[in-house]
């Protein structure tokens, strides 16, 4: 008798020769100390519902961030718009470690009544779901004695929980110390605290008929529609995929960001305070001005930028996170201290210098240029805010953008002991990034130049990916 095979099983001939021999990214203990929330207000002039908040917690990654913003952008679309919306993003999260988790985000969801000052009501999701009914429907349901809603004891990747009767059950201190699935799911048993929702709420990949459905999960890894992790599976097309690409293309046809440069994520806000104080430290930072940011990678770039230059027929640029731009002179009629600068080797262009951290280059800087670029920069940005600086880049430029990032940590520290390199992914990551962000500018060409280090010389390795050839 042949073997079944379960359902929504990924098995190893679906996994790529890197993953099987053991050799995917270790996950550490994460940097934030507390959870970006996207809030979706009372729609304008729509009168308030008087409920509360629908609370959602998300467990998610920087890998997911597509899978992210249609999750989000699902939401917005079946949401009851007299009625508020929070959605957390258990994303990075400091002081747990995270080693052998299936996902970067397998255990948060044990710390959600903490998170949620152990009141209320949340919902859980995990990421790679989308909802096609309002899920302010589930965060009402009649929980009677329960503590958590779900599927089942086993699949808890969708769950209604009470805050206030989970919260002695499970901690985060439990979820801090390394304790798996099955210590907070017995717990729970043994405390007769389990309940269970109709299964249209966890609807996983197709079980039940799509038109039923409140809640999509694309559960077999393998088959998630938006690829994530392209080095270690092997996909093949979802039967549902189409259901997911809509709603992303509806979001791309919005222009959707989950995050803007009106409404950045608060770990944005941090560390531009940090490069405050790097570009000018005062009498109690121990971190010196002289050397800091001044811009001196943008060399290892001029060939490329020289060619981008000549081939568009440039004669305004913007240097998107220009440091100090030491590696510029005044632009003739210009004064020293002008944003304004040049660059001999690019003939007669006029550099518009761009940095939120130095205050002399951090106001508004105008009309379009010709081109935009930015070396150096990207990797100092949290993962959440790519989108936004990228989409800003592109809708800055007439001709084209050119980015260079950095693919590993960086010697400088920040004032409150964090790297500098915030934001380390491959070319895949990268790329993804600037598809999307090309995505309302079509007609600005892009390249994109990634700096590794070598595994076993540590000798640094570029690598490139362009909307159009620049050899």
């Amino acid at each position: 008798m042949s073997k079944v095979k379960k359902p929504f099983k990924t098995h190893w001939y679906n996994r790529k020769l890197a993953h099987l021999l053991g050799t995917s990214v270790a996950r550490n203990s994460g940097v934030r100390e507390t959870l970006e929330v996207i809030t979706l207000d009372v729609a304008d002039g729509v009168k308030p519902s008087g409920k509360p908040p629908v609370r959602i917690y998300l467990g998610t990654e920087a890998a997911q961030h597509r899978a992210e913003r249609v999750f989000i952008w699902s939401i917005m679309k079946v949401r009851d718009p007299s009625r508020v919306y929070e959605i957390y993003l258990m994303n990075d999260i400091k002081g747990i470690e995270r080693n052998g988790w299936k996902t970067g985000f397998t255990s948060y969801r044990y710390g959600i009544p903490q998170f949620a000052g152990n009141t209320g009501r949340a919902i859980y999701n995990d990421v790679d779901q989308i909802y096609l009914s309002d899920p302010a429907e589930l965060f009402d349901f009649e929980m009677g004695d329960a503590g958590v809603l779900a599927i089942s004891v086993k699949e808890n990747s969708v769950m209604l929980i009470d805050c206030e009767k989970m919260a002695s059950h499970w901690t985060l201190q439990d979820v801090q110390k390394g304790l798996k699935h099955d210590h907070f799911k017995s717990a729970m048993i043994a405390n007769d605290l389990f309940g269970e929702m109709p299964g249209v709420w966890n609807n996983r990949d197709g079980e039940h008929d799509v038109s039923v459905t409140k809640c999509f999960h694309y559960t077999t890894l393998h088959t998630q529609p938006w690829r994530p992790f392209p080095n270690i599976l092997r996909y093949q097309t979802s039967p549902h995929e189409k259901l997911w690409q809509d709603l992303e293309d509806e979001a791309d046809e919005a222009g959707y960001l989950v995050f803007t440069k009106e409404n950045p994520s608060r770990r944005f806000g941090e560390l531009i305070e940090q490069y405050q104080l790097m570009h000018n430290p005062g009498e109690d930072n121990e971190v010196p001005s002289v050397g800091t940011f001044h811009g001196v990678r943008l060399p290892k770039s001029a060939k490329v930028i020289v060619k981008l230059i000549a081939d568009t027929g440039a004669k305004t640029i913007l240097d998107y996170g220009s440091g100090k731009g030491i590696s510029y002179s005044a632009y003739p009629g210009e004064s020293e201290d002008s944003r304004v600068k040049a660059n001999a080797a690019w003939g007669d262009v006029k550099v518009i210098c761009y940095d939120p951290g130095h205050e002399p280059f951090s106001e508004p800087y105008g009309e379009n240029t010709d081109g935009v670029i930015s070396t150096d920069v990207v990797e100092h940005i949290p993962a959440e805010d790519i989108g936004w600086v990228l989409d800003e880049m592109f809708s800055q430029a007439d001709r084209f953008v050119y980015v260079m990032a950095a693919n590993y940590l960086a010697n400088a520290i920040l004032p409150n002991g964090e790297n500098a390199h915030c934001t380390i992914h491959d070319l895949y990551w990268w790329t993804n990034q600037m598809k999307q962000a090309s995505k309302q500018n079509p007609k600005v060409k892009w390249v994109l130049a990634l700096d590794s280090k070598h595994a076993i010389t540590g000798k640094k390795v570029r690598t490139h990916s362009h909307s159009w050839d620049v050899d």
